[in-house]
């Protein structure tokens, strides 16, 4: 009998959690995609003006891309293609800032729930945690120097911008992936969480991270080899390096886009409950 009422008590608390979606009022959900909804759109467009600025740069230079294929470094110091790629960029950048507060508050609810009983294993999680969202700060700080900062203006800090965005957006996004592994090895408390430990698509998303990151190593070897003596016209090099460029970053992109639901389903439990309390999510999702 205590049983039935305890589990009552939580079921009744915003609907149980298999029937949340039929009983989230409307405007809840409105509000889970209004800001879900820009964390896919705003970061996919840079995807598109990545191809748009090569392509531009082809039609506009072709003298250039005659003796080498051009990076989006290279790319953007036209400013024809410049100027509307930085605006995209500071677009995403303001996103990607946004995104992390919930996006934070899904990771340390989930330590929380997952190893708040073990406090060793919990502070070293949310230390990780910390570093994490350091590093995506510089990773997002470089993407916007690289981007505002051309070749023409100052080639040393537009080099400087890009190995920022290279080097720590790929590892922040290794550290959410074994912040997520850890997470998953833990026991299963019971307790709800807005990351869905369990959920296939969270498995997807880690296996992601670390196919991101290995996206990632695989550009720095490129440019590191893109100089050498092949048994490959550097042309030909250049212009894979090139490509991966392109994939790696849009990687990095998808990476983020990727949190979407998290967000949808944080925001519509805050509307619907008036509360961000994780145990809300359970009633909510």
């Amino acid at each position: 009998m205590t049983q039935s009422l305890h589990t009552d008590t939580r079921q009744g608390a915003g609907g149980t959690a298999r029937g949340g979606d039929d009983r989230a009022p409307l405007f809840a959900r409105l509000a889970g995609l209004a800001a879900s909804l820009p964390v896919v759109l705003i970061p996919g467009s840079a995807i598109y003006m990545m191809v748009w600025a090569r392509w531009t740069f082809y039609e506009r230079h072709p003298d250039y891309i005659q003796q080498s294929a051009p990076t989006v470094s290279r790319a953007i110091t036209d400013p024809y293609i410049g100027d509307p790629f930085a605006a995209a960029i500071v677009a995403v950048a303001v996103v990607i800032a946004l995104a992390a507060v919930p996006i934070a508050y899904a990771y340390y609810g989930a330590i929380s729930a997952r190893a708040g009983h073990m406090p060793k294993v919990a502070a070293s999680l949310r230390r990780m945690m910390a570093l994490f969202l350091v590093m995506q700060a510089l990773g997002t700080t470089g993407m916007v120097i690289c981007t505002q900062i051309t070749f023409r203006h100052d080639h040393d800090l537009h080099m400087l911008g890009s190995y920022l965005f290279f080097v720590f957006q790929a590892l922040a996004i290794l550290m959410s992936g074994i912040i997520t592994t850890r997470l998953m090895r833990l026991p299963d408390t019971g307790r709800p969480s807005y990351l869905r430990l369990g959920s296939r698509y969270t498995r997807f998303r880690r296996a992601a991270s670390f196919f991101t990151a290995g996206l990632a190593g695989l550009y720095v070897a490129l440019f590191l080899v893109k100089g050498m003596d092949l048994p490959v016209t550097e042309y030909t090099i250049y212009y894979i390096y090139t490509v991966q460029e392109i994939v790696t970053i849009s990687a990095y992109i998808t990476q983020v886009m990727l949190y979407a639901p998290e967000i949808y389903r944080i925001v519509r439990t805050f509307v619907a409950s008036g509360t961000w309390r994780l145990e809300g999510a359970a009633a909510a999702a």
